[in-house]
C-alpha cells in the first residue's frame, strides 16, 4: 500500500511493466521485441489521444475506419486533423478502398502519415479483420510508409481463435498498439498501455510526463497484485471466461433481434466485442427514430450518424450494445424497439 500512495516512474510501475511485456510476448510474439517499449496510461483513450498528438499536426490527413469510433472522431475533429474515411465491410477496413484512396492521392497534398483502425469487435460495427485482410493492409502501409495505430480494446473479447495482430506481423517498426484493461479488469481503474517503437515511445513518455505524469499508482498496484496471483495461465482463464460471457450476451441479442426486428433490419453477426450494427430497412436516417422515439420508450441506442465524419449525410444505421445487459433487458429492449420501428415503417 505504501508504494500505491507514492509517485511512480512515468512509463509505469517496473514490475507491472515487466508483466505486461510478458503478456505481449505471450499473445503477440512481436518481431524483435527489443525495438519496442510500453507505457501505461490513464485508460486506453489517454494513450490514443497522446499518440494522435505525437504523429499528427493540425491539418494532417489520417486514414480511419468508416464508420469509426465516435470518441476518436471527436478528438480528431477538435485537433484539426484532415479525416480521410475508408469504407469498412464485415472484415473491417476495406483494403481495396484503402489502396485506391492512396494510389489516387493528389500530388498537391502530403500523403497521410498514419492509419487508425480497431481490428477486433470494432466499435460500432462489431467487425473483425481476418489474417488475409491484415496482411493486405500491412503491405499497403509499407508501400506508402504509413504508421498503423492498432486500437484493440476488444482483443480479449473474441469468440473464435484470434487472428495475428498487426503488432505480431510488424517487421519494420510501423505499428503502435493500444491495449485496455477496462474490458478485462475494470473500466474505473483507468488503465491502458501503449506498445510502440522506442523512438515514438520516448516521445510518448515525455508527453505523459508533462501532462498526467503517470497512471494511477493505486490502480497499477492493484492490477499488479492481481496479475501476480493469476500468472499468465490464470489471466488466460479469466479472459476466456469474459469472452464466453460476451459470446452468450451476443447470442441473446441476436436471438432478440431476429425475434422482434425480423424483416426490418439487416446485420452481420459479430465474432468479437459487444456491438451489433443494424441497417434499418426503409428508413433513410435514424437520428429522430433513436433520439426521440426509441428514447421515449427508454431504449438506449445510438444512431449511425454518430460514427461518421460527414454529419450532413443521412445514415440508416443503429448501433446496439449488449455489454452488461440482463437477458430481461435485452428481450424487453428489442421488443420495445421493434414496436417503435414497426410504427415508423407503417407511418
Amino acid at each position: 500500500m505504501s508504494k500505491a500512495l507514492q509517485y511512480l516512474p512515468t512509463p509505469g510501475q517496473a514490475d507491472l511493466l515487466e508483466w505486461l511485456k510478458k503478456l505481449q510476448n505471450s499473445y503477440h510474439s512481436p518481431n524483435d521485441f527489443k525495438r519496442y517499449d510500453l507505457c501505461i496510461t490513464n485508460g486506453s483513450m489517454e494513450g490514443l489521444s497522446k499518440v494522435f498528438e505525437l504523429v499528427l499536426n493540425p491539418g494532417d490527413p489520417i486514414l480511419v475506419d468508416s464508420p469509426c469510433y465516435s470518441g476518436s472522431l471527436d478528438f480528431l475533429r477538435g485537433f484539426g486533423a484532415d479525416i480521410i474515411s475508408i469504407d469498412t465491410d464485415s472484415n473491417g477496413m476495406n483494403a481495396e478502398n484503402l489502396n485506391n484512396t492512396l494510389s489516387n492521392w493528389s500530388t498537391a497534398k502530403n500523403l497521410p502519415k498514419a492509419l487508425y483502425t480497431i481490428p477486433n469487435g470494432s466499435n460500432p460495427t462489431g467487425a473483425s479483420m481476418n489474417l488475409e485482410r491484415k496482411k493486405a493492409i500491412y503491405e499497403i502501409a509499407k508501400k506508402y510508409n504509413l504508421l498503423i495505430i492498432e486500437d484493440d480494446p476488444y482483443y480479449f473479447l473474441q469468440f473464435t481463435k484470434p487472428a495475428p495482430s498487426f503488432l505480431s506481423m510488424d517487421i519494420d517498426g510501423r505499428v503502435i498498439r493500444l491495449d485496455s484493461m477496462s474490458k478485462v479488469l475494470s473500466a474505473g481503474m483507468r488503465l491502458g498501455f501503449v506498445t510502440a517503437p522506442i523512438p515514438l515511445w520516448q516521445k510518448l513518455v515525455y508527453h505523459q510526463q508533462v501532462t498526467s505524469m503517470h497512471a494511477s499508482s493505486l490502480s497499477q498496484m492493484l492490477a499488479l497484485k492481481l496479475f501476480e496471483k493469476w500468472n499468465l495461465s490464470g489471466f488466460n482463464e479469466h479472459t476466456q471466461r469474459i469472452s464466453k460471457f460476451y459470446q452468450n450476451q451476443k447470442t441473446l441479442m441476436v436471438n432478440a433481434i431476429n425475434k422482434h426486428l425480423k424483416g426490418m433490419v439487416t446485420f452481420n453477426e459479430p465474432t468479437a466485442g459487444m456491438f451489433i450494427w443494424l441497417k434499418i430497412n426503409g428508413i433513410e436516417d435514424t437520428r429522430k427514430l433513436i433520439y426521440e422515439k426509441a428514447l421515449k420508450q427508454e431504449v438506449l441506442l445510438l444512431p449511425g450518424s454518430a460514427f461518421f465524419f460527414d454529419q450532413s449525410k443521412s445514415y440508416p444505421f443503429v448501433r446496439v450494445s449488449y455489454s452488461l445487459c440482463t437477458p430481461e433487458q435485452i428481450e424487453t429492449g428489442m421488443a420495445r424497439f421493434g414496436k417503435v420501428l414497426q410504427e415508423e415503417l407503417n407511418h
